[in-house]
């Protein structure tokens, strides 16, 4: 009797990597103490502050792009 190959398992879990850079954030995260409650909301609204500046900031760049687009259509219409 002919031996029986054993089935092939297959692993299907995703594979994570991370960087030596978010091992050493993560440990660091883990190990600090807890940050006081108003350290945390200055962090937050800091954030949010510089976040929001950057949003502005695209919707300007985004639409000068249409603007120039627009003027470059209405240039070919003339031609």
């Amino acid at each position: 009797m002919p031996a029986r190959p054993k089935p092939r398992v297959v692993d299907t879990r995703p594979t994570v990597l991370i960087t030596e850079h978010e091992v050493t954030m993560l440990t660091a995260a883990t190990i600090s103490p807890h940050a006081k409650a108003g350290m945390v909301s200055r962090w937050i609204a800091a954030h949010r502050a510089a976040r929001e500046s950057s949003v502005s900031h695209r919707r300007l760049v985004a639409h000068y792009d249409f603007l120039e687009h627009s003027a470059m259509a209405r240039a070919m219409e003339h031609l």
